[in-house]
């Protein structure tokens, strides 16, 4: 069995940090959807699976292009540590900021809402015109090419 050198297990090691830092950041944003929308169980389970099956292909995939296909401890213990610190330090701030985010694309969508339902009522009473509503009935109307052969 072919071990890794020193120096490419401590660089595995903070990888693995990283990776682990990253995929708390991964659950920290599920968290938020969840949190914001109010999702219940069983939306919640189903981010709860999608978080573990991302955390499983992430895991596989860097054992095997880094890790030399190895089981390692240091991995996992790497991985606990960078989502330590991740919660630790930036949890807090992540979760305020994608709130914000959050909020602000739902005033958006009101807005742009607020928007259409205006230039809707807009053009319905530019319609009305009896000029544009003729124009309108006139291509409403089937093209003779489907009469002659019985379609309409």
């Amino acid at each position: 069995m072919m071990t890794l050198p020193m120096q490419a297990q401590l660089l595995v090691t903070l990888q693995s940090v990283l990776l682990g830092a990253g995929l708390a950041l991964v659950y920290d944003a599920l968290r938020a959807v969840r949190l914001y929308f109010s999702f219940g169980r069983g939306k919640t389970a189903l981010c709860d699976a999608l978080f573990w099956l991302v955390l499983l292909v992430a895991l596989f995939t860097f054992s095997v292009a880094l890790a030399a296909a190895h089981s390692r401890y240091y991995v996992l213990a790497g991985m606990a540590a960078g989502a330590g610190v991740y919660f630790t330090l930036l949890s807090g701030a992540v979760l305020a900021l994608l709130h914000g985010v959050f909020r602000l694309c739902g005033r958006i969508f009101r807005t742009a809402a607020v928007a259409i339902e205006w230039l809707h009522s807009l053009l319905r009473r530019v319609a009305g015109s009896k000029k544009i509503t003729g124009f309108a009935k006139k291509f409403a109307k089937p093209s003779s090419i489907f009469r002659r052969k019985g379609l309409k």
